[in-house]
């Protein structure tokens, strides 16, 4: 089936993923459901809401009765460290159904040495009768913390090694298949296994039952990347390895990474709250910003509407919203990439390579902004559509655009500006029937949508006078709003990718490529979104939609530069290392640090 050298590369994936197992579990922090660091869903059953308080961070109520699993612990003298708060009734501490104590209200603590009897799973519980809170909820208490120390283990868990090495060699196989050299295949199977150790460290949640789902997801995403480069490759001859390395980077990050129970998220409760008011029949959603005087715009409900069938399936709400916009996200950069491929299948990976590399595409996931970055993917995708071969005829285009229009109000300013410079760049040839038809008809459903908060949105038109900003805090002057702008284009974008993008910018005259006026059409329609940015209120996300131009530009800058020879060569993998340093920081910073105390 493989030549020798494909056989060694999944012989080599496999040993160190499971060297990677064996050093985390040997050295890897002890099991810990810390609310304050994030991580405790990995091993919670039974917790409210994660709640966000100004000032202290996140925080969560449990339930009466609570249980936190931990999967294979040795056995022997162990620790235990409960830290709670806000109980007005005593709380029960009981290790695999035996009481190991209780924390009675006014203290915060138990603390103790613990006798495992047996190596392996064990779940630790806490019980109290509780009380009924305002709001109609039966809340337990304020968990702070549940740590579990125990001894290393003498060996590697098995059923741990496994579920490293497994997903190596699936990873390691299907980029094989898909035509990567055999270099190439080990180097994304070990990428793979270390993004999956980097996942499970942090409060060792490779005790968790999380380990599972992880390593499942990177099976789905092995064999989805396979699927989408075959798939591509049929469509475009030998865009199958590029097709794969793109879907498996996309995946690590707008799957794994925004989906992590590490991340804490600011709004990912408000968006389970407004899904469940859509499923109960309220269609016409409203929000307010965070200006020192708010403004209440309308609200989008695509996002939610597609989402009510899970709902109503029992799918948790906190999770559904959070997987949805990963989801969305995905599919965007696959979109992305099956845009750029005919000009280039090392063009359309880079590309989709430095999307995720960028701190501003991936901000939105940890910030909450779950519905933008559906209505941002459905841009994304509306955008490939008419740039590319309009697959599915004029119904496809006017379902994504008006997806788009009702996803958030920040995505139907952009998307609505973007179509009108689209149509513009067309010129005297027009944009033919089928587009035209697909502007008209998803424009509609977006007008019918947005009639009802005509009133609403008239009555506040006369306050985009008090001054430029970003919806934050007071207005700022016109000065201090632009200064913010380029603030946002050097932290949120990076230097390395605004270099790559400078020399692989759009050239429709000189190459004569749709594709190419199209993508200024873009950037135009971005240099006009910066106008009310800075001189109105309006908060107007257009550095986030910018981001799919910009990674394509780049993409197109690293491609020239290795086109110039050695020297020229040299410089793109410094600037693409460059940026992966400052991306990969980015991520760091919105998986791990970010909304804790």
């Amino acid at each position: 089936m493989f030549s020798r050298r494909g056989a060694a590369s999944v012989a080599v994936a496999a040993l160190v993923a499971v060297a990677l197992a064996a050093a985390l579990d040997r050295l890897g922090p002890a099991a810990s459901a810390d609310v304050a660091r994030g991580g405790e869903t990995a091993f919670a059953y039974g917790l409210q809401p994660r709640e966000m308080v100004p000032g202290r961070g996140p925080q969560r109520w449990t339930m009466p009765q609570a249980r936190f699993l931990l999967r294979d612990l040795p056995g022997g003298p162990a620790e235990i460290d409960v830290r709670l708060h806000g109980q007005r009734t005593p709380v029960v501490v009981a290790v695999d159904g035996v009481v190991v104590g209780t924390i009675d209200p006014g203290r915060t603590a138990l603390v103790g040495p613990l006798s495992l009897a047996r190596s392996g799973d064990h779940v630790l519980e806490l019980r109290t009768e509780g009380f009924d809170a305002a709001d109609g909820r039966r809340l337990g208490a304020l968990l702070d913390s549940v740590t579990v120390r125990a001894r290393p283990h003498p060996s590697p868990s098995i059923r741990l090694v496994l579920l490293f090495a497994i997903p190596a060699v699936l990873v390691a196989v299907a980029a094989l298949l898909a035509g990567l050299t055999p270099a190439s295949a080990l180097a994304v199977a070990v990428e793979t296994a270390v993004a999956e150790a980097l996942l499970l460290w942090p409060q060792g949640l490779f005790h968790s039952p999380y380990r599972t789902v992880l390593a499942a997801l990177l099976g789905a995403g092995a064999l989805g990347g396979l699927l989408f480069a075959r798939w591509r490759e049929r469509r475009v001859p030998g865009a199958g390895p590029w097709a794969f390395a793109a879907c498996l980077a996309a995946f690590l990050v707008q799957v794994l990474a925004a989906t992590s129970p590490l991340m804490v998220v600011s709004d990912e409760v408000f968006h389970a709250n407004n899904l469940g008011r859509v499923a109960r029949g309220e269609w016409f959603l409203t929000s307010v910003t965070q200006h020192a005087r708010p403004f209440r715009f309308p609200y989008g409900v695509s996002f939610y509407a597609l989402l009510v069938p899970g709902l109503r399936l029992g799918v948790e709400s906190v999770a559904l919203v959070r997987g949805a916009a990963a989801a969305s996200g995905l599919a965007a950069s696959l979109g992305l990439f099956a845009l750029l491929a005919p000009s280039g299948a090392a063009r359309a990976g880079l590309a989709v390579i430095l999307l995720q590399l960028i701190p501003g595409a991936f901000d939105p996931y940890s910030f909450g902004n779950l519905s933008n970055v559906f209505g941002q993917a459905m841009t994304t995708l509306f955008f490939c559509w008419w740039a590319g071969r309009t697959p599915g005829g004029w119904a496809t285009g006017a379902v994504l655009l008006a997806l788009a229009c009702l996803g958030h109000f920040s995505s139907l300013v952009v998307v609505v500006v973007l179509v009108v410079a689209l149509l513009l760049a067309r010129g005297r040839a027009g944009p033919g029937r089928t587009r035209a038809r697909a502007v008209g008809a998803g424009l509609a459903v977006a007008a019918l949508y947005y009639a009802r908060f005509v009133p609403l949105v008239l009555g506040q038109l006369p306050r985009l006078l008090e001054g430029g900003g970003q919806g934050r805090g007071a207005s700022r002057g016109a000065f201090d709003a632009l200064r913010l702008q380029i603030w946002g284009i050097l932290t949120q974008w990076g230097l390395p990718v605004l270099a790559l993008a400078a020399i692989g910018h759009p050239r429709p005259r000189e190459r004569g490529e749709t594709l190419d006026r199209d993508l200024r059409a873009y950037w135009a329609a971005g240099a006009l979104l910066a106008l009310p940015a800075i001189l109105t209120p309006l908060d107007v996300r257009y550095l986030y939609a910018l981001t799919v131009p910009l990674a394509a530009a780049g993409g197109a800058g690293l491609v020239r530069l290795r086109d110039r020879g050695r020297a020229g060569a040299l410089t793109a993998w410094l600037l693409l290392a460059g940026q992966a340093a400052w991306g990969l920081r980015g991520l760091v910073e919105a998986v791990v640090h970010r909304y804790r105390p």
